[in-house]
């Protein structure tokens, strides 16, 4: 059985290396190319004590880490409370297609609405079905939407 560790506002995080390398990989997938210093300086900055992000680090019985989810807590007017806006969810390659990803969702979803959000949004590239399957197989709603954004 595997664990899953939620980290807030701090760096003591179990096998660290390990989620530098998740988070890493993860950031190549989606085209970000990052070193080890710039990784570890995102890391530092989600844990400051002003930050309402969180991150959920799933383990094997050994303790090494093989996936993560990182998200935000945010506030929306339609909603009428937080919610989770969930920025990354990754499993290792040589861990997927075993209910690790399913697991991780699962337990963000149930922390989620222990801290009273009162839902979870996330966004996926349109040509990552994989990760869409999973999220339909999850009970969420898929949409066509645009995303905008601007470097400052």
């Amino acid at each position: 059985m595997q664990d899953i560790v939620v980290y807030r506002h701090t760096q003591t995080i179990v096998d660290f290396e390990g989620v530098v390398s998740l988070v890493q990989s993860q950031m190549d997938f989606i085209g970000y190319q990052q070193n080890r210093e710039e990784v570890i300086s995102e890391l530092q900055n989600a844990s400051k004590d002003e930050s309402r992000s969180v991150l959920f680090v799933e383990y094997s019985q050994d303790m090494h880490a093989i996936g993560f989810a990182y998200g935000n807590i945010c506030s929306g007017l339609e909603n009428q409370g937080d919610y989770l806006y969930l920025n990354e969810l990754y499993v290792s390659p040589n861990h997927r297609q075993h209910g690790y990803g399913s697991r991780l969702l699962e337990y963000v979803q149930e922390w989620s609405k222990k801290v009273g959000c009162v839902y979870v949004a996330m966004v996926t590239h349109p040509d990552n079905t994989q990760a869409q399957l999973l999220y339909a197989r999850e009970g969420f709603e898929l949409e066509k939407l645009v995303w905008v954004d601007k470097y400052l």
